[in-house]
């Protein structure tokens, strides 16, 4: 396997190929004694849930996959798929469930939430639960609400009261039938249960993946999609009466609490209807982008550690008040106005939008760079130039009142700060991007190009790559991090084009600051070590696929072996020169996270890890 990674000169990792059927394979043989007797359809989900610890064995190895379920096991396997909550208030027990029995805890939580029944009524812990029963009470559950594409008819559904449910639960994929008939009477097997709660889990985590319409219930509920989540603290204060107008509608991808509670907004799109709006955010950070297609827009109190894009079909209106934001491109003619103590990091215009954009800054608003066409259009762009230069850093990534030097024909000439002396010859782009390590950049095939007259043309440019970077096909794959500097000839002037391409890792780790990733320990006493991973919002901000690679060394340098005891939420694989840990569910990295593993020593002393992310990716 090390055969697959390519070591760079930080440390980190890039595992441009991991067979995810391998892994599969491994994880289904004979993970149970008895799993022959399973369905092939059922292997993946058995896997899965096992994975999570949600479905388990029997105490002698078997799995018993055509076993029917009991309620009492449902209870269980909802309380543990949905993280369902203890009940804090003392419960009283259905009638025919004692207290010393091992279900009487889920059954408590189970009812608490208003599923299965009421403590007054018997509960039947052993009766079969059949398939109508239990789809009606995972739609119970999520409150899964579908949007009425599914009809069944009268005799396919045997109690009408559940019909609905039973509806709601194919149109989300839970029930597929057999192509026959549903047989909704037949009791569940245990295998079965293990498809339906996969495809619920599965679909419950769909805004994690990608964006979805959000509709309002109340102050501390809403729907994304089909199901209802809960939300954090943090997320409820954005559910203001105010708010709600331009929330409605709207579309999001978050992250979720191991119970599903919406816990961080990744992505925001606004859509297009929205308009004349105040948008509170109340110290919301989005991770990831916000998306305005919306107009006369105000929007205050939030930070954006991805870009905000200006993507609607007319001339927008914007206002953003006290935020923080890490990247700005204005891609429509944008009336812009930053006020309070609004900064952005970078802000980039658009060739089509320069024209009819403005830009407003107001109070203790400060631009880092802006990034436009034409270093010269800048005092066009913003409103009192003069005045307000000072909240201007750069240009173009250049110190503002630096304008870069041009030669042509012997002639050298400089422009002044204020940009209202033109060159004496045509001024050719400098050009910065960013870009992860090891992804492929196509380099552009011409360049903008301002001409004497004040018209901006563009040209065919032929690029020269720096020392030890090929171009192949008018594209590199750069595999360590650096900054490099691409000259390139531009067609029919003597004046050379720049490429600056600052090449970047995906994910910035950091071990403790307590221990530094240093253990002392003594044999057998096992030790919990804890790193941060995070995406480079530069270049991504959602990392895909990520693992990482942790190799142990001891006081004298030497690699040493460690047993690593415990990865709650990864699945752990010894690699030879260390542990390659995975994410269970394979979730994309959106925002900082916390992963602490466990490990166990079998001779004393100090050891050090170093901890390198990885990427992986499936073969087609």
């Amino acid at each position: 396997m090390n055969k697959w990674l390519l070591r760079t000169t930080l440390g980190v990792f890039l595992l441009s190929h991991f067979h995810a059927t391998a892994v599969s394979s491994q994880v289904t043989e004979k993970l149970f004694s008895d799993i022959d007797q399973a369905s092939n359809w059922s292997l993946a989900s058995i896997a899965y849930l096992n994975e999570l610890g949600i479905t388990q064995g029997y105490d002698n190895g078997t799995y018993q996959p055509r076993k029917k379920i009991t309620r009492q096991e449902v209870a269980e396997l909802l309380v543990r798929a949905l993280q369902l909550p203890a009940n804090e208030s003392t419960s009283v027990l259905p009638p025919d469930v004692r207290a010393s029995s091992w279900s009487a805890n889920s059954i408590q939580r189970v009812q608490s939430q208003g599923l299965m029944g009421n403590p007054n009524e018997p509960f039947r812990p052993t009766d079969l639960v059949t398939r109508e029963e239990l789809l009606s009470i995972f739609v119970q559950a999520t409150g899964a609400q579908g949007k009425g594409t599914a009809v069944l008819s009268d005799r396919e559904v045997s109690d009408p009261v559940s019909k609905q449910s039973i509806e709601t639960s194919m149109e989300i994929g839970l029930l597929q039938g057999d192509g026959q008939k549903l047989a909704l009477d037949r009791p569940t097997e245990r295998q079965e249960i293990a498809v339906f709660l996969t495809r619920l889990i599965q679909a419950l985590e769909e805004p994690k993946t990608r964006e979805m319409e959000l509709t309002i219930i109340n102050e501390s509920t809403v729907r994304i999609g089909a199901f209802k989540y809960p939300v954090t603290d943090e997320i409820q204060k954005l559910l203001t009466t105010a708010n709600k107008q331009l929330l409605e509608g709207a579309t999001l991808k978050v992250t979720l609490t191991p119970d599903y509670k919406i816990q961080n907004i990744v992505d925001l799109t606004v859509p297009a209807s929205k308009k004349n709006l105040v948008f509170d955010g109340g110290d919301l950070h989005i991770t990831g982008n916000l998306i305005i297609l919306g107009d006369e827009l105000t929007i205050k109190n939030l930070s954006v550690d991805g870009q905000v894009l200006t993507n609607g079909n007319t001339k927008t209106s914007l206002v953003f008040e006290n935020a923080k934001i890490k990247g700005m491109e204005l891609n429509v003619a944008t009336k812009l106005t930053l006020t309070g103590t609004t900064s952005v990091d970078s802000l980039t215009v658009a060739q089509k939008a320069v024209k009819d954009s403005e830009i407003v800054l107001q109070q203790t608003s400060v631009i880092n760079d802006i990034i436009v066409p034409d270093k010269q259009l800048v005092p066009n762009l913003v409103k009192d130039y003069s005045g307000n230069q000072g909240k201007i850093q750069l240009i173009n990534g250049k110190p503002r009142d630096v304008q870069p030097a041009v030669s042509t024909g012997g002639t050298t000439t400089g422009g002044s700060s204020g940009g209202s002396v033109g060159p004496a010859g045509p001024v050719v782009s400098t050009i910065a991007k960013i870009q992860e390590v090891a992804e492929a950049y196509q380099l552009p095939t011409q360049v903008s190009v301002r001409m004497p007259d004040g018209s901006t043309v563009m040209k065919t440019v032929v690029w020269t790559a720096p020392k030890d970077v090929q171009i192949t096909n008018n594209e590199v794959l750069i595999n360590e991090p650096g900054i490099y500097l691409f000259t390139g000839q531009v067609e029919g002037i003597s004046e050379k084009s720049q490429l600056k391409l600052d090449v970047r890792l995906p994910l910035k780790l950091q071990v403790g600051s307590e221990n530094s990733g240093i253990v002392v320990t003594t044999p057998g006493v096992s030790k919990t070590v804890s790193f941060t991973s995070q995406p480079v919002s530069e270049i991504a901000t959602t990392v895909n696929h990520a693992s990482y690679l942790l190799e142990w060394t001891d006081e004298n340098g030497s690699s040493s072996d460690v047993e690593l005891i415990s990865t709650p939420g990864y699945t752990s694989y010894d690699v030879g020169n260390g542990w390659l840990i995975t994410k269970s569910d394979d979730a994309a990295v959106v925002s900082k996270e916390t992963i602490s593993f466990e490990v166990k020593f079998n001779a004393p002393g100090t050891y050090s890890v170093q901890i390198s992310a990885v990427k992986h990716k499936h073969f087609d």
